[in-house]
């Protein structure tokens, strides 16, 4: 649970924050001149979204899934949602998870009456065209593409479905790639706090004509113990901060898109000052969006890549010639698949 309620006021040069030590049912925070609330959940209450607007009649439509479909019944045992970019993967994270924990019953199947072991999990979005989820005993896997246009799309409706399901301390956990920063590919990164491409920790929405400053800090239980669970898998594991911009190219300053507007000894000044100035580890596209929207609901947030190439030396994962990496890249990306199941094993 929450223990305060903190104030965030953006300004021209700073974010200043103020706290005070009570908690009501929601959590209201100012930025600028605009009021906003915030969801709450913890010690066994259920979640709710701080949304007056919302009714209990809702059509969650890139999941495919309404407020008709007995959500209560069917996701009121969910504890953790676990968001990746690709379809695949986070089918392949789900197949992981259901051996994992045992063939759990509470999972679902496209045939629930063959043999636990003989069982094909049901993507329960794949009808609506866009994303693909999975429900494996108190885990849903889902996947929310590339970037934080699509992952908001996604997240807005998993929080909807945990609040219309009347879930209870859930952990939302987000497991990828990103390029590092000073870092042995392979190294896995847990996320600390969330830098846009300005270098600020902060995410800004854009909402009726105005911008407002929503903080970017994973939770620091949630880090912790992601971090124990990578420290027993692989001695690469490291805590840091992440550069999460809003595309794979220029923001993240990579000198092989298709247009370029800087120079090369700026792109090496820019990352190097991310690096040592700001603590930044990893580069990727989706971790403001996903801490700020998750602060903002009020649930726990925790963040896991690994990075695929060290940024300060190269570019590209595919630029790495005549090192075995290629078959290195699947045993990477397994690794905060394996990670995050193991740290959902050890906390059920």
């Amino acid at each position: 649970m929450y223990s305060c309620l903190r104030l965030f006021k953006s300004t021209n040069s700073c974010l200043v924050s103020w706290s005070f030590n009570f908690q009501p049912l929601w959590y209201f925070v100012l930025s600028g001149t605009i009021l906003y609330q915030v969801g709450k959940q913890g010690n066994g209450k259920t979640f709710r979204l701080a949304n007056p607007y919302l009714t209990e009649k809702e059509t969650l439509y890139h999941l495919g899934i309404s407020t008709d479909d007995n959500l209560q019944q069917r996701f009121g045992d969910v504890k953790f949602v676990c968001l990746g970019g690709k379809s695949k993967r986070m089918q392949n994270f789900a197949n992981l998870l259901y051996t994992d924990l045992g063939c759990p019953e509470n999972s679902e199947y496209e045939d629930a009456t063959l043999p636990p072991g003989d069982r094909t999990l049901r993507d329960l979005s794949g009808s609506a065209g866009r994303y693909s989820m999975f429900k494996v005993g108190p885990v849903l896997s889902a996947n929310h593409g590339i970037g934080p246009a699509s992952l908001s799309v996604v997240l807005h409706e998993l929080l909807k479905l945990i609040h219309f399901a009347r879930c209870t301390d859930v952990t939302f956990i987000r497991i990828g790639t990103s390029g590092g920063l000073g870092l042995d590919p392979g190294t896995v990164v847990i996320t600390d706090k969330a830098y846009n491409g300005l270098l600020k920790p902060v995410y800004t929405q854009v909402a009726c004509g105005k911008a407002i400053d929503y903080p970017t800090s994973t939770h620091p239980e949630v880090r912790t113990k992601l971090h124990e669970c990578a420290l027993s898998v692989t001695s690469q594991s490291v805590i840091g901060n992440t550069l999460s911009a809003n595309d794979f190219y220029e923001e993240q300053a990579r000198l092989d898109g298709a247009l370029c507007s800087y120079s090369e000894e700026e792109k090496n000044a820019f990352i190097q000052k991310a690096h040592d100035i700001h603590g930044i580890k990893n580069m990727e596209m989706e971790s403001t969006c996903f801490t700020a929207m998750c602060t903002r609901a009020g649930v726990k947030c925790g963040v896991i890549c690994v990075a695929l190439v060290d940024r300060l030396v190269r570019d590209n994962v595919t630029g790495v010639k005549g090192t075995g990496i290629g078959c290195q890249l699947k045993e990477w990306e397994m690794l905060p698949q394996i990670i995050c199941s193991k740290y959902i094993k050890e906390s059920l």
